[in-house]
């Protein structure tokens, strides 16, 4: 998981803010406090963070990148959204799980299809094939696996659309 990291002079504007915002709560218990008060301090806050919330958004478009460019070269059609996973190369940690297992949001299936590796691209390619075969084309968006609770060699995806 990538860091954001503030800048000195952008943290000592969210601290500053922060103290402005305490003082505001402050005179609030014994004043009427005008909105553009408020306003002013929640656009200091906006000022102090711009950076920070920079790096977030070019960290999560650099994993979007990454996501697309293995859906690409795999010719997946599935949208993988398990967002916590930084690099599809890496190992997925359900040891011993040796299939997936997807049951439409229709009610209809299961369809399962058997993981051949042991990274996270691997449970991709499991996942969308089980999809694939299960007819949905709507629910394309993959958000989660879980160990079944019958087969712990099982794993069950979750997809949304």
């Amino acid at each position: 998981m990538e860091t954001v990291t503030l800048r000195a002079e952008d943290f000592k504007t969210v601290h500053n803010t922060l103290c402005e915002l305490r003082s505001l709560v402050e005179r609030m218990t014994h004043s009427m406090i005008k909105i553009e008060d408020v306003q002013r301090i929640v656009e200091s806050f906006e000022q102090g963070l711009a950076d920070a919330y920079a790096q977030d958004h070019a960290a999560f478009d650099r994993k979007m990148d990454h996501y697309s460019d293995v859906q690409r070269e795999l010719g997946l059609k599935s949208i993988w959204s398990v967002y916590e996973v930084e690099n599809l190369a890496d190992r997925h940690p359900f040891e011993g799980a040796d299939r997936v297992v997807y049951k439409d949001h229709w009610g209809d299936g299961p369809t399962s299809c058997s993981i051949n590796g042991l990274t996270w691209a691997a449970l991709y390619v499991a996942a969308d094939a089980a999809i694939r075969d299960s007819g949905d084309e709507h629910h394309v968006f993959i958000e989660q696996f879980r160990p079944s609770k019958d087969d712990p060699r099982t794993l069950i995806v979750s997809t949304g659309s």
